[in-house]
């Protein structure tokens, strides 16, 4: 397994760097570009949440765009500190890769290689916001690399300030998303661009906000938000992801 170079698309390239860059008769082949070593352990552990504004799904909610999230563990003994067990080890390489060092609330996160293997549920204790420290997210619908098929669709970027938005509701307006904004307690957009034609079942489009950690925000919190449904009873799942738009417009 430590035989694997990241390709530029967030997939793992089977063999060592020398392939790569065209064999051994090119030397060394330098380090490629912001890409981790491949970790030892499908668990990360995160530095610098907010215990006042963080729960499980929240954390869910953004490591999510990297890999199947299983488990979310908060530390008792660390505050501000959780337990991530992630799907498998190249999507702790691409957590890691992607969120270390960015901001959420505020704060600085740190993103490394847990030592644990596994996240054992032990003993839960309530959050600040009322919900367990513990949640198990193995099976959920809103993990987006069940199948090669499914994961071949997500885009893997770094954190910025723009956020793709997909299965929103058919009838979805800026002021929609300023009222949910309100609700949920994050800045507005600054900017909004509905995507016309691909589909009338559903809405996609662009948010653009004034800073990354606004839009960190706004994926913790907006990222699966259940939108009225305004032709049935089941409410459409909001989903996003950061986008490679320099702006929504």
């Amino acid at each position: 397994m430590r035989g694997v170079v990241w390709a530029p698309n967030g997939r793992p390239r089977r063999g060592g760097p020398n392939q790569r860059y065209g064999g051994p008769q090119y030397g060394h082949a330098p380090p490629p570009p912001d890409y981790s070593p491949h970790a030892d352990s499908p668990v990360v552990m995160v530095y610098g949440l907010d215990p006042s504004k963080i729960n499980a799904d929240r954390v869910f909610n953004i490591f999510c765009l990297y890999g199947n999230v299983e488990r979310v563990k908060f530390m008792k003994s660390k505050p501000g500190a959780a337990m991530v067990e992630m799907g498998d080890c190249y999507a702790v390489d691409r957590a890691i890769t992607h969120l270390n060092n960015n901001f959420l609330f505020g704060q600085k996160l740190n993103v490394c290689v847990s030592k644990q293997q596994a996240i054992m549920p032990g003993q839960s204790y309530e959050l600040e916001d009322g919900s367990s420290s513990f949640k198990d997210f193995h099976g959920t619908r809103n993990n987006r690399f069940t199948s090669p098929e499914q994961a071949a669709k997500n885009r893997i970027q770094h954190p910025s300030n723009v956020l793709h938005f997909f299965n929103g509701q058919p009838d979805v307006s800026v002021e929609i998303f300023t009222q949910i904004c309100e609700e949920l307690g994050v800045k507005s957009p600054s900017n909004i661009k509905l995507f016309t034609g691909k589909s009338e079942r559903s809405s996609s489009g662009l948010l653009e906000w004034e800073s990354i950690n606004d839009a960190m925000e706004a994926l913790a919190m907006m990222n699966h938000y259940q939108m009225k449904n305004p032709n049935g009873p089941y409410p459409y799942t909001l989903k996003l992801c950061f986008s490679t738009a320099q702006h929504a417009n």
